[in-house]
């Protein structure tokens, strides 16, 4: 694979499967929640949509301050249209932004820990408990900007279940010194995906993590007119037409995942 073009030219274009805009509105959805093996009580919401048990199933989890139904509200009817099902989850760190509630958040137990690395159980508890409902028997797990590192992480240390890894911004600064997604890279034998915008690379850090993802396997595409983290691929935040890079992603997505 090794740093793909994912993103440009009329390839893309015409790789599209579906118009963003026409399905960018919420999709019926369904509750669930599980517990972490650190006894954190977890919320998801799955959007299945009219697909049927052997569409692929992508686990989607979210940045710092923020929640799955919040973060995902105008990925989700697209996925869903390009035939993907996807969980989006509530991890113990987050909160309001992008205008929903976090659920993990609002019932967890006064002194738990809720650091960035902290979060790591919540991420194995959502795959554990979609192999065990049966839901799939291997996910693409995506992440954002800390949770971009996560899945790293997930991936290297469950390799049988996980059939790809969609990581946008991978955070890695200092309250990700102990799960950054370098010091898992190497044992992940799964596809993996890494974006960032193109303001991002103006930093060493990512010119750094860049090299390092590209020499262990992954693709990884810069996105002209992107911002941090997931929200890269919405029209709405970034005040662009994303379509290219949408593409860039279900091209990669269908191909690999």
């Amino acid at each position: 694979m090794n740093n793909k073009k994912l993103l440009g030219g009329a390839l893309l274009g015409a790789l599209l499967v579906t118009s963003y805009v026409d399905v960018a509105k919420a999709s019926a959805s369904t509750a669930i929640k599980t517990q972490t093996s650190d006894g954190v009580t977890i919320h998801g919401e799955k959007y299945f949509s009219n697909l049927n048990g052997k569409s692929p199933l992508i686990l989607l989890f979210h940045q710092a301050g923020s929640n799955g139904r919040g973060e995902y509200g105008e990925l989700i009817p697209w996925l869903n249209k390009s035939g993907f099902r996807v969980i989006a989850w509530d991890q113990r760190s987050g909160g309001k932004h992008f205008g929903s509630d976090n659920r993990t958040v609002n019932a967890l137990p006064a002194g738990t820990a809720n650091s960035y690395c902290d979060a790591y159980p919540d991420l194995q508890a959502a795959l554990d408990f979609t192999v065990k409902k049966g839901l799939a028997d291997n996910v693409v797990v995506w992440g954002s900007s800390y949770s971009a590192a996560l899945v790293v992480q997930l991936a290297a240390k469950n390799n049988g279940k996980v059939s790809g890894v969609a990581s946008f911004s991978p955070a890695s600064g200092g309250p990700m010194v102990d799960c950054r997604a370098r010091q898992w890279i190497g044992k992940v034998k799964a596809p993996m995906l890494f974006m960032r915008p193109e303001s991002e690379m103006t930093r060493d850090s990512s010119v750094e993590q860049k090299a390092i993802l590209i020499k262990a396997g992954a693709d990884f595409s810069v996105v002209k007119h992107g911002v941090h983290g997931s929200s890269m691929l919405v029209d709405t935040r970034t005040k662009h037409d994303m379509t290219q890079a949408r593409a860039g992603v279900i091209k990669w997505l269908k191909d690999n995942g």
